[in-house]
């Protein structure tokens, strides 16, 4: 221990022992003096035998030193020194590198940003979230589907549970109206003990109380979030007691939230009480029928309580209340905040963040390739002082570590400026691009530090480690003489091509994703798209189920009576159920789709039935059924499936016909479906109508539909719609990789001119005596620069094998065009060669103009 204080005392007080050290050896010498003089030599003499008999001064002070400090750390001090001084004599190439190391680290650190806070970071602005539990319920039809639970079962639950205290919330979006105009916003529905039991901080006020979520309660409030607050207030904190619109009712406000708290999934702007759902939103699923869901429910667990007690009690709690609504059975899941995580960075969210990982990994790449060409080109101008650091006894390891230490305090810098690109980017791509602030955490902390720190080790490692051992290679004689080792594959044109096969997978992915949505656009999607309108209606009021139920059969008749004969009804949603055939073991069930259409279904999409009928209404509970070929391949093989009968949801059920596949799911194949005649027994949600425009006038069926129940709205949207709603989701991919592409583009423009001018440059003295000699200037060009061309053919060629590989990543998102689709690698072929003829065109005049006579007088 005080060997390691001694050395720090020394660290802190470095110059006064370097001081006090030569003092003393100088008075060592003086003594030898002395004494010489004494024995009768002349002073002069005497001086020099003084110097002879102490040896090597600066040797006996690094021992001296070495005894005090660590050598190591003091070398590395050095080392530092000594790369400041060399970056900052050359200002413009530190510059360069280090924005292009800086945006390389910073796209990378900022999709890890995004990444840690979707996945890696804890809910926040919640105290003890590991000590939440989340409550789910297995889908008796699907057991692997966890669900939420419906607000009836939840208010069961809640009300009897003894190991631990419940609360609720219901994701949704209402209209919010301060005053400026109504917006929409995403809102959460809270029971009374919500802020309480997740401890969410509040910025003013109070949050929702068990009192405002009483039946009856008087007044009707808000809690707002701190953004709206910011957005729509301006950070007004006597916007407590004001009166707001909120779903076109008056509420008042009583609570700001917290900076950091958006709800548990992050999005929330606006809470209102949880018993306020049905007269804000009497069409909201999930509001009274116990089958349908959902609310996300929490748990507090009681001290000593597991989640597997509370599990327990809960299944027992569930039986009884299932039994009571006559419903199955089914099991409750408590997991725990980790699963919050998991559903909140769900499969295709971190999926695309793993692509986006990909792509600016390889920018990452193709920056360190560009920056090792820079250093490599510093180094072999740098040969000769090189070569005398060499003679003059310094080792190889020793030199490399020296031009190690210089890009590891590029990397560093690089780090620093990559680091403020993480601090803006995330934020304003979500906040300003997707005009939503962010759903989580995006804020820098210690493990997007670590990263970034991670980082700048790797690329110092990939960028400089190849450059200093070349250029600590070959003899002392070539480096003092500033001659760089010929090789059959020069370093250089190894980087270039590197550079090049990386932007060509780039530029490939964005094409590759670019024609995929254009193709998506005019995709066949087997079914009329542009001339439908979907009709929603809307009930103003709370209403039973059995008044939608009764509402089907009268709309229908009342559409058969006026002649509507391009409208049809169809489920609100799409049910996912488990099917078999007859005989088959229950687990041998497959997952398939149910439709709930009317008869006119398959007329109005324009959707043939090509083996068998549809059906009619008089087909209504009879268990006949409609499938698509997709259905008919999954369980006959594709044989002809009329007659064959199958069991969903332990009810056996006889095809009638077999439909064309049509892609109503979206853009990705037809899977298995299979098409019921629509009851209405659905639940409080009324059914869609499909509206064919040439066929059916949109004023005259509101006129009907307000006929057969007055107090219906009706809400008409075209159908496509639903298709421009697919591919702005899309078109993300496709642009992220598009900047990604044209930031490659630009450094390996940026590479190819700076190996074109090296070549140009290394060779100058050649091409002085070939012009002098004769040559013609075009085959001198085509000579000096034929070695790097190589390599862009090389990297080319790399870059397109490579590109094809990738492409199998994409091949979910290409929908109509191939990953091996010529035209977009023959595109990328011609933006890399367009790309080289830039960059090769000032250092070909360059070499054009070299005048022989002057060049060989400077040699």
């Amino acid at each position: 221990m005080g060997r390691l204080l001694r050395r720090l005392r020394y660290w802190l007080r470095q110059d006064n022992h370097e001081a006090a050290l030569a003092e003393e050896l100088e008075f060592h010498r003086a003594m030898k003096q002395q004494d010489l003089e004494a024995d009768g030599l002349a002073p002069e003499h005497a001086r020099f035998a003084a110097h002879r008999a102490m040896g090597n001064v600066t040797l006996a002070r690094e021992d001296s030193r070495a005894q005090w400090i660590w050598p190591w750390l003091e070398s590395v001090g050095q080392d530092t020194r000594i790369a400041v001084r060399a970056l900052l004599r050359q200002p413009g190439f530190t510059l360069l590198s280090v924005v292009v190391l800086g945006v390389a680290i910073g796209l990378n650190t900022s999709v890890f940003t995004v990444f840690a806070g979707a996945a890696l970071r804890p809910m926040t602005g919640v105290t003890d979230p590991d000590g939440l539990a989340i409550v789910s319920g297995r889908v008796p039809q699907v057991p692997n589907l966890l669900s939420g639970l419906s607000i009836p079962e939840f208010e069961f639950l809640a009300a009897r549970a003894t190991t631990a205290e419940l609360a609720a919330e219901r994701r949704t979006v209402v209209s919010f109206d301060s005053g400026g105009g109504a917006r929409s916003v995403t809102t959460l529905f809270v029971s009374g003990n919500y802020f309480d039991l997740l401890g969410a901080g509040l910025q003013h006020g109070r949050g929702i109380l068990a009192a405002d979520d009483a039946r009856g309660a008087g007044e009707a409030v808000v809690v707002l979030s701190h953004v709206l607050w910011q957005t729509q207030f301006g950070g007004d904190p006597s916007v407590i007691g004001r009166r707001v619109r909120v779903a076109g009712q008056p509420h008042t406000v009583v609570g700001v939230a917290a900076r950091d708290f958006g709800g548990a999934e992050g999005r929330a702007r606006v809470w209102l009480p949880l018993t306020s759902l049905p007269a804000l939103l009497p069409n909201d699923i999930g509001r009274g029928d116990p089958e349908l869901c959902c609310v996300e429910v929490y748990a507090r667990l009681d001290e000593g309580v597991t989640r597997t007690q509370l599990a327990t009690e809960l299944d027992a709690v569930s039986a009884r209340f299932r039994a009571s609504a006559g419903q199955d059975a089914r099991a409750i899941v408590v997991g725990g905040t980790q699963a919050l995580r998991g559903r909140r960075g769900d499969r295709e969210g971190l999926a695309v963040i793993g692509v986006l990982f990909l792509g600016v990994t390889m920018v990452l790449l193709l920056a360190c390739a560009n920056v090792g060409n820079l250093l490599l080109a510093r180094a072999v101008a740098r040969r000769s002082e090189i070569g005398v650091r060499l003679s003059l006894g310094a080792g190889r390891r020793r030199l490399v570590r020296q031009l190690l230490t210089e890009g590891m305090l590029l990397a560093l810098i690089a780090a620093g400026a990559g680091l403020a690109v993480a601090a803006w980017l995330p934020r304003f791509l979500i906040n300003e691009v997707v005009g939503e602030a962010a759903p989580f955490d995006i804020d820098l902390d210690g493990m997007v530090f670590v990263y970034a720190a991670l980082l700048a080790g790797l690329a110092c490692v990939a960028s400089a480690l190849a450059p200093a051992l070349h250029a600590t290679r070959g003899d002392i004689g070539a480096s003092l003489k500033g001659t760089a080792v010929a090789l059959r594959f020069p370093l250089r044109s190894v980087l270039l091509g590197a550079q090049i096969a990386i932007t060509v997978v780039l530029l490939a992915s964005a094409g590759l994703l670019l024609r995929g949505v254009a193709a998506a656009r005019d995709m066949d999607l087997g079914y009329a798209i542009e001339d439908i309108d979907e009709v929603m209606v809307r009930l103003p009021q709370p209403d039973e189920a059995a008044r939608v139920q009764a509402l089907v059969p009268e709309l229908l008749t009342a559409l058969d009576a006026a002649g509507f004969t391009g409208v049809a009804l169809a489920a609100a949603g799409v049910t996912t159920d488990e099917a078999r055939v007859p005989g088959a073991p229950a687990d041998r069930t497959r997952p398939v789709h149910r439709f709930d259409v009317s008869a006119s279904y398959f007329s109005v999409l324009d959707i043939p039935v090509v083996v068998g009928r549809s059906f009619t209404d008089a087909d209504r509970n009879r268990g006949l059924v409609v499938v698509n070929e997709a259905f008919a391949r999954r369980f006959w093989g594709g044989d002809d499936a009329v007659g064959r009968a199958f069991v969903a949801n332990d009810r056996a059920l006889e095809v009638i016909g077999v439909a064309r596949d049509a892609r109503l799911l979206g853009l990705d194949p037809a899977p298995p479906i299979y098409f019921q005649p629509l009851t209405g027994r659905r639940g409080p949600l009324f059914p869609v109508l499909l509206v064919r425009r040439q066929s059916a006038d949109i004023d005259d069926l509101s006129a009907l539909i307000t006929r057969v129940e007055p107090r219906a709205e009706v809400i008409s949207t075209p159908m496509r719609n639903r298709l421009d709603f697919e591919l702005s989701a899309l078109r993300l991919a496709p642009l992220a990789a598009s900047g990604l592409g044209l930031f490659a583009l630009g450094l390996a423009t940026v590479g190819m001119f700076g190996v074109f001018a090296y070549a140009v440059r290394q060779r100058s003295r050649e091409i002085g005596i070939r012009l002098a000699l004769g040559a013609r200037s075009r085959d001198l060009i085509r000579g000096v620069l034929s070695t790097s061309a190589r390599a862009v053919v090389y990297g080319l060629v790399a870059g397109v094998l490579a590109a094809v590989g990738a492409s199998q990543l994409l091949r979910g998102s290409l929908y109509g065009v191939s990953p091996l689709d010529p035209l977009t690698y023959a595109s990328v072929a011609l933006v890399i060669a367009a790309a080289a003829m830039v960059a090769s065109y000032a250092p070909a005049r360059r070499a054009l103009n070299v005048n022989p006579v002057s060049l060989l007088r400077e040699e």
